[in-house]
C-alpha cells in the first residue's frame, strides 16, 4: 500500500484519471469535486459542468440578491442556474489559466489547449514518461498549441491539434477578449513570493 501512495512521499491526493499533480497547470492540477448543500434549494444530482471558484462571486451575489460592479471586469460568471438544477451544462464554456502573468492554457468545452510545454504526463508515482513523437502528449512544442480532449483522453497523452486544428479557432476568441479586456482594466501585478 505504501509503495502504490508513492514510497516515501506524503499522501498529495489523486487527480483520478486526470494527468497532472497540485502545482502544475494541467487538468488533473485544477480540476476539483465540489459539494453544494442548500436543502429545500439544491436537489442531489452529479455534473461536469465546468464551474470555475471565481464563478462563486457572481452566483452567490445574485443568490443572495446582489449584484457585481459594471464598472470592472469580473471573470466569473453568474453560475445560478446549474447550481440550482435549472440547466446541467452552465454558463462557462471557457477558463484560462495562468502561471504568474503568463497565460499558457485555455480549457474550452472538452478540451485543454496548452501555449507553453509543461512536464510530460507520469502514469503514477513511477515516473514513466511518454515517449516524444507526433501525436504524443510529450512532443515539443515548436511553436504550436498542444490540444487534449480531456473526456475522451484524461490523461491527456495524445495531442490533437493536427487533427483538430479548428479549436484553435474558439480557444483564440477567448484569449483576444481576455486581452481586449486588459486594455481598459490592466491586471494587478502577479503575486511574487520571493520578493517582501
Amino acid at each position: 500500500m505504501v509503495r502504490e501512495l508513492g514510497g516515501d512521499m506524503p499522501d498529495m491526493g489523486s487527480p483520478g484519471p486526470f494527468r497532472g499533480e497540485l502545482g502544475d497547470v494541467s487538468e488533473g492540477s485544477i480540476r476539483t469535486a465540489a459539494i453544494i448543500r442548500w436543502p429545500g434549494h439544491i436537489r442531489s444530482r452529479s455534473s461536469y459542468a465546468m464551474f470555475s471558484i471565481m464563478d462563486f462571486f457572481p452566483t452567490f451575489a445574485r443568490l443572495a440578491g446582489g449584484q457585481v460592479p459594471a464598472d470592472r471586469p469580473i471573470d466569473g460568471v453568474d453560475q445560478t442556474d446549474l447550481v440550482l438544477g435549472r440547466n446541467d451544462t452552465g454558463r462557462r464554456e471557457h477558463l484560462l489559466t495562468f502561471v504568474g502573468p503568463a497565460l499558457v492554457a485555455v480549457r474550452w468545452k472538452q478540451f485543454r489547449t496548452y501555449f507553453a510545454d509543461i512536464a510530460p504526463g507520469r502514469s503514477g508515482w513511477g515516473g514513466e514518461h511518454l515517449l516524444g513523437g507526433t501525436g504524443g502528449g510529450a512532443t515539443p512544442m515548436n511553436g504550436y498549441p498542444k490540444v487534449f480532449n480531456v473526456e475522451s483522453d484524461p490523461r491527456e497523452e495524445y495531442n490533437i491539434g493536427a487533427m483538430y486544428e479548428w479549436v484553435i479557432g474558439p480557444v483564440l476568441k477567448a484569449v483576444a477578449e481576455y486581452r481586449a479586456s486588459l486594455e481598459k482594466h490592466p491586471n494587478p501585478p502577479a503575486a511574487n513570493l520571493t520578493r517582501w
